[in-house]
């Protein structure tokens, strides 16, 4: 198998929820301690560590893009991450999160970073379900560190139940016309914080578009979308 990124030997698993957003969630996972993971055809599978293949994509990429090339990206989606779940007051619908108070110095660059993040999750969805989208558009934005052109992203609150410690990544949707797929979205949940993963064709005018943020278009602020 060959990483999607780089073409080199495919040897690492990412995870399907970042192993930082569990351990924050979830504490020590452990035997004696584990999480339940949950699909469409199983429930109640116990996890015994954060590092379980169970909790990765089987679609594999290789240790330099997983460990060196895209850890930039990683980080930045942690900071970021960790600022929505634990702000106070808490994030809500219209919320406007001020980028420079997350990242000093360097807002434009690190919310690169967490769109580059979200860019390599959406390919290893589209590499592992051979899902009809050109990978190398995705690969080309992680080498060159730019943004993809066609991915964008919505901070979502509310869509988690907030009595109960949840993790959750949504599958697929996607549309085609002519045969040819011109939108797909995903939503990415820890917590109260969901992630809405936005591909669109540029002839493409949805709703979730409206709320939805680009790098090519970062500003003072990200706002908060809610139900």
């Amino acid at each position: 198998m060959r990483c999607w990124i780089c073409g080199d030997e495919a040897d690492s698993g990412e995870h399907l929820i970042k192993a930082s957003d569990l351990r924050a969630l979830f504490g020590n996972v452990s035997q004696k301690n584990p999480i339940y993971f949950h699909t469409k055809d199983r429930r109640n599978q116990p996890v015994g560590g954060i590092k379980s293949d169970k909790l990765k994509y089987r679609a594999r990429i290789c240790s330099k893009c997983n460990n060196e090339r895209t850890q930039p990206h990683d980080r930045a989606w942690e900071q970021f991450s960790k600022h929505l779940r634990l702000r106070q007051p808490p994030i809500q619908k219209g919320t406007l999160i001020r980028l420079n108070r997350v990242f000093p110095g360097s807002a434009k660059r690190s919310m690169l970073g967490v769109h580059l993040y979200f860019v390599k999750l959406f390919g290893c969805l589209i590499a592992e379900h051979s899902i009809p989208l050109d990978l190398s558009d995705f690969s080309i934005a992680i080498l060159r560190e730019v943004p993809h052109p066609k991915v964008h992203l919505a901070f979502w609150a509310g869509l988690g139940d907030p009595s109960r410690k949840n993790v959750a990544r949504s599958q697929v949707q996607t549309a085609s016309l002519n045969g040819t797929i011109v939108y797909a979205g995903w939503f990415y949940g820890v917590g109260n914080v969901s992630v809405n993963m936005i591909y669109s064709e540029h002839t493409e005018h949805r709703m979730g578009l409206v709320h939805a943020w680009h790098p090519t278009t970062v500003g003072k602020y990200v706002r908060i979308v809610g139900l």
